[in-house]
């Protein structure tokens, strides 16, 4: 039996390198899976975040992780003063790098003052807890460092990532 030259003359350097580089690019595909799956990129496990103040009056529940022009939520919880007005306060670059879509329920108040966003509400009859539902899209690209106070009280910072 006769055996016919091949027409492609393989060379071992080149053949060496495609198998690396299939090898590099399948570890790299594999992880930005894994990413993708745990929340790096948007909702997820490691996107999913809470905070509190230290006297436990106010809580958020925020995502780390978001992208531009999606939606994103925000969940408050907060315990006013009895007799005095629910007033939260968000701060940083809440203004300049969010549009408010949605909030649940809707506040007695909103406005604007010194770059921050306030939200008051009607005063409750006892300690009870109160919860604010806000649907957020983000505008801008990058970290953005905001901050929510609960009626001019220590401001629990955050941050989250906007990815284009």
């Amino acid at each position: 039996m006769k055996t016919t030259p091949s027409p492609i003359i393989e060379k071992p350097f080149w053949l060496r390198f495609e198998y690396q580089l299939r090898r590099v690019g399948f570890v790299f595909l594999l992880a930005i899976v894994v990413a993708a799956l745990v929340g790096i990129f948007s909702r997820g496990y490691l996107s999913q975040a809470h905070r509190s103040n230290d006297a436990g009056s106010l809580t958020l529940d925020y995502e780390r992780f978001n992208r531009l022009t999606s939606s994103a939520d925000l969940k408050i919880n907060s315990i006013p003063t009895p007799g005095k007005p629910n007033r939260i306060i968000l701060g940083g670059d809440f203004m300049e790098a969010f549009r408010i879509d949605n909030l649940q329920p809707q506040p007695a108040n909103m406005y604007s003052q010194n770059g921050k966003v306030i939200i008051e509400y009607n005063a409750l009859a006892g300690r009870e807890k109160q919860t604010l539902w806000l649907s957020l899209t983000p505008m801008k690209i990058g970290v953005m460092k905001s901050t929510v106070a609960l009626d001019n009280g220590a401001e629990i910072p955050f941050q989250q990532l906007v990815y284009p």
